[in-house]
C-alpha cells in the first residue's frame, strides 16, 4: 500500500517536472532586429508565452498580435522606440482576434496612426493607432500622439465586447469625430494612471466617446485642455454606465455643453473623489447642468506677485487668497505692490510700521 502511494507520488512530481520544463523549453525571447528584421515576423515566429523584445527607432509597419499570448515590449522605453504609422493604409495595431489579457504590449509610442476604413469605406477612418476588437489586451506605459482619424476614436477603437486594461499610458494631440483620443462601443475598457492631454473631437467627447452599453473604469486618471465642439469637452457618455475614481480635470471645454462630461440618453456614470478644478469643468446631463466644477485653486497675492495655488498653501505661506477660482490676472486680481519697510502692508511707510518693528524688537 505504502509502495503504491510513493509510487503515484514520483509518477506525479515526474510529470509535473516535464511540464514545467516544457513550459520553460517553449517560452523564448525574441530580439527584433537580432533575430527577425520585422516585428510582424517575430509575432509571426512566436508562440504563446512568448517575449518579443523590440530595439529603439522607429518603425513603419502595420502590426497584428494574430491572437497570440505573448508580450510585445521595448527595449528601452516609449521615448525611444516609436511605432509611426503616418504611410500604413490602416490602424498601427490590430489587436482583433480573440487576444486575452495574457497578451500585452508594454513601453512604445504610437504616433500618426491614420486609422482603419475597412468598416466605413473609404475615407471614413477608425482607431489611427489601434484597433480593438473582442479582445482584451494589456497596454502599458505607452504613449499615443498625434493620431487622428475622420470618424471615431483618434487614437483608439475598442469595440464588440473588447475589455482592454491600459495603465500609466499617455494620450495627447490625438483628434476625431468622436473619440479625439478613445472610442467605444459595447465595450468595457479599464483605465489607471492615465493621463488625456490636449485631444479634440469635431463633435463630441473630446477625448473619450462611450457609445452604448459601455462600463468603462478610469481610476487616477488626469484629464487637460481637452476639447470638443459640441458636447463634451473631456467625455461623452450614450447609453453608458462608466465610473471614475479620482480623476482630475482642468480646463476641458466644450462649445456647447459639458465642458468634462456630457450625460447623454441613458447614461448614468459614477464619480468617486473626483476633482473639478476649471470653471469650464462641469458636468451637464439631460436636466441640465448636474455639477459645476468643484475649484480648488484661486489668485494668491504673495510677495508682490500673484500665483494660483490652493487657498491652504496660500495662507500658510502668508499670502492673500482671492477666492476659489480666481485667476491671476490685472484687470480681475489686484495685488500690492511690496514697498520695502512696510511692515504692515498697507502699501505706506509710517510710524505705524515703526510700531511694528518696535513690537516685534520686543
Amino acid at each position: 500500500m505504502n509502495h503504491n502511494h510513493r509510487s503515484r507520488t514520483v509518477s506525479l512530481l515526474a510529470a509535473l517536472a516535464a511540464i514545467c520544463s516544457g513550459s520553460s523549453l517553449l517560452a523564448a525571447t525574441i530580439q527584433v532586429p537580432g533575430d527577425s528584421r520585422t516585428i510582424q515576423g517575430a509575432i509571426d515566429a512566436a508562440a504563446d508565452g512568448d517575449v518579443v523584445i523590440v530595439a529603439p527607432g522607429t518603425w513603419n509597419e502595420t502590426i497584428n498580435l494574430k491572437g497570440k499570448a505573448i508580450v510585445l515590449r521595448s527595449a528601452d522605453g516609449p521615448e525611444a522606440t516609436v511605432l509611426d504609422g503616418r504611410t500604413l493604409p490602416g490602424s498601427i495595431v490590430y489587436c482583433n482576434e480573440g487576444e486575452t489579457r495574457e497578451t500585452g504590449i508594454e513601453g512604445f509610442t504610437l504616433r500618426g496612426g491614420r486609422g482603419d476604413s475597412s468598416i466605413h469605406g473609404p475615407g471614413h477612418t477608425v482607431g489611427g493607432a489601434m484597433f480593438i476588437s473582442g479582445s482584451s489586451p494589456r497596454i502599458t506605459d505607452c504613449i499615443f500622439e498625434d493620431n487622428t482619424t475622420t470618424m471615431h476614436g483618434g487614437a483608439i477603437y475598442s469595440v464588440r465586447d473588447a475589455h482592454p486594461t491600459f495603465e500609466r499610458c499617455a494620450f495627447r494631440k490625438n483628434s476625431s469625430e468622436k473619440g479625439g483620443a478613445v472610442f467605444s462601443l459595447l465595450s468595457n475598457a479599464r483605465f489607471t494612471h492615465c493621463r488625456f492631454d490636449a485631444n479634440l473631437a469635431r463633435f463630441s467627447g473630446g477625448a473619450i466617446f462611450n457609445s452604448r452599453h459601455c462600463s468603462p473604469s478610469f481610476l487616477s486618471c488626469s484629464f487637460t485642455t481637452n476639447q470638443a465642439l459640441y458636447n463634451g469637452g473631456a467625455i461623452y457618455d450614450y447609453e453608458s454606465h462608466g465610473s471614475l475614481s479620482r480623476c482630475t480635470f482642468e480646463r476641458n471645454s466644450a462649445a456647447f455643453k459639458g465642458g468634462a462630461v456630457y450625460i447623454a440618453y441613458r447614461s448614468d456614470p459614477v464619480f468617486a473623489e473626483c476633482r473639478f478644478m476649471t470653471p469650464s469643468d462641469e458636468i451637464v446631463g439631460p436636466r441640465g447642468t448636474m455639477m459645476a466644477s468643484n475649484i480648488q485653486t484661486g489668485a494668491c497675492c504673495l510677495g508682490g506677485g500673484c500665483i494660483v495655488v490652493e487657498k491652504e498653501a496660500c495662507i500658510e505661506a502668508g499670502g492673500s487668497f482671492s477666492g476659489n477660482g480666481s485667476v491671476c490676472e490685472p484687470t480681475i486680481t489686484l495685488c500690492p505692490e511690496i514697498v520695502e519697510g512696510d511692515l504692515n502692508g498697507d502699501g505706506d511707510v509710517n510710524r505705524r510700521d515703526m510700531a511694528v518693528l518696535m513690537m516685534l524688537w520686543k
